[in-house]
C-alpha cells in the first residue's frame, strides 16, 4: 500500500515488493538468531554466524537496487502473463527441497541448478556444468570446513553409499 500511493512507483511495483519482502524477511531472520543456543565452546562461529552473513549481503543489495527504483535508473517491470514459468519455478523450488531427503542437499540443488539455467534459457554447457559446480564445492566447504555442519546427503545416497 505505500509504494501504491506513489504514482511513480507503479511500474515499480513487483521489484519493490520482492526487494521489501526480502529486507522484511532478512530483519524477522535476524531477530530469530538471537534465539539460538550458543555452546560455551563456540567462540568464533555460532548457529546465527550463517544467517547473519547472509542477511549481511542480502540487506545491502536490496537496499541498494531499492535506491537505483527511487533514482529512475532501473527498468520498470514487465508486464504479466509469464505465470506458467512463475509455476514452474515454484515447483522446481518445492522439488528441490523435497529431494533433499532422497538425493540430498548437493545433487538435488545441483540438478535445481541445471534445470533453472535451461529453463532460463541457457544452453552453454560449460557454464551448465561449472556453475552448479562451484556452487556444491562452495557449500562444501562454507557449511563442512567452516562451520562444522552436515548438509543432508539422502536415503537413496547412503544406501548405494552404504
Amino acid at each position: 500500500f505505500v509504494f501504491y500511493r506513489f504514482k511513480n512507483t507503479r511500474p515499480y511495483m513487483g521489484q519493490l515488493l520482492v526487494l521489501s519482502g526480502i529486507c522484511l524477511v532478512a530483519i524477522i531472520f535476524f531477530i530469530l538468531t538471537f534465539t539460538l543456543r550458543v555452546k560455551k565452546t563456540d567462540i568464533y562461529v555460532t548457529a546465527a554466524t550463517m544467517p547473519r552473513v547472509w542477511i549481511a549481503a542480502l540487506v545491502p543489495m536490496a537496499v541498494l537496487t531499492l535506491v537505483s527504483i527511487f533514482n529512475g535508473t532501473t527498468k520498470a517491470d514487465e508486464p504479466f502473463g509469464r505465470w506458467k514459468l512463475v509455476s514452474l519455478v515454484a515447483v522446481m523450488v518445492f522439488s528441490s527441497v523435497f529431494l533433499f531427503e532422497y538425493i540430498g542437499y548437493y545433487l538435488s540443488s545441483a540438478l535445481f541448478l541445471v534445470l533453472m539455467m535451461v529453463v532460463m534459457r541457457e544452453r552453454k554447457w560449460t557454464r551448465l556444468v561449472l556453475v552448479p559446480t562451484l556452487w556444491c564445492v562452495f557449500t562444501y566447504f562454507v557449511f563442512q570446513k567452516l562451520l562444522f555442519m552436515s548438509l543432508p546427503t539422502g536415503k537413496w545416497i547412503e544406501a548405494l553409499l552404504g
